[in-house]
């Protein structure tokens, strides 16, 4: 599998810092501020190597990333009538509260597919999207676990 990348922001109480997020499908990882973070879950974002960022420049809990709000947009697969089609899969996730909180929209020929509320994973929230699509309209998206990733 070929590394994949989506650009972002990431925003915490000192502003808003643009990010590239990536995945090989295993781990994420993730450079904000000139210091690398990756995991195997949104919600397990750690330092890499150990190296603890400068004091106070992360909310950090247990060495996780944590008191933050990630947001991307992706390209992502859709199946509309047995034609394979891109939509626009929008992703915000909060890390402010003990648990992430996920919220996604699938934006498709000018309508809003959204995860009624946060969930606690990515594919809990893709699998709320799915539920709103409409007869003939599947999305060709593959989540092996249930973590937040």
């Amino acid at each position: 599998m070929t590394d994949e990348s989506w650009a972002g922001w990431y925003r915490d109480n000192k502003g808003s810092d643009s990010v590239v997020l990536t995945t090989d499908g295993q781990r994420i990882r993730l450079r904000i501020r000139g210091a690398d973070f990756e995991g195997e879950s949104f919600d397990g974002l750690r330092p890499v190597a150990g190296v603890p960022p400068e004091n106070g420049t992360f909310g950090l809990k247990d060495g996780a990333l944590t008191d933050c709000v990630l947001e991307w947009d992706q390209q992502l697969p859709v199946l509309v009538a047995g034609t394979l089609r891109h939509a626009t899969l929008s992703c915000l996730l909060s890390l402010r509260r003990a648990e992430p909180d996920f919220h996604l929209a699938l934006h498709l020929d000018g309508a809003v597919y959204e995860s009624a509320r946060a969930e606690r994973d990515f594919a809990g929230a893709l699998a709320a999207v799915q539920r709103t699509l409409p007869d003939g309209i599947s999305l060709q998206a593959c989540v092996a676990r249930s973590g937040a990733a």
